[in-house]
């Protein structure tokens, strides 16, 4: 009876596969594209570089990337910390990609 049962169930569980998605591809909400990586891997690599070079007990209140080349990526990451206007730590971190792959930081300037 149970064997009735699990062979009825996963008729039907087959029976309601169809198209290209059943036939081993992938479902697209699951991909995400390596720029998107890269940018967030290298807003990451430029808040670790300003806290390893001014240790500070000051929070990151804002970070933007923008990427400045394609070939090989390259990433300005500005990052301000919080604190009064006049006083606040802001800093404009490149990250470049190596030839084999991985980010490194190519230019740290601090802005204010």
């Amino acid at each position: 009876m149970r064997a009735i049962l699990f062979a009825g169930l996963c008729t039907s569980l087959l029976g309601a596969c169809h198209g290209a998605n059943c036939a081993g591809g992938e479902p697209d909400v699951f991909q995400v594209e390596m720029p998107e990586i890269s940018a967030i891997s290298a807003r990451s690599m430029a808040v670790d570089e300003v806290y390893s070079r001014h240790p500070t007990r000051a929070l990151i209140d804002f970070a933007n990337v923008e990427q400045t080349a394609a070939e090989p990526a390259t990433y300005r990451v500005h990052v301000e910390l919080t604190g009064a206007p006049e006083r606040r730590a802001i800093y404009d971190v490149d990250v470049s990609e190596t030839p084999d792959g991985r980010l490194e930081v190519t230019n740290f300037e601090k802005a204010q």
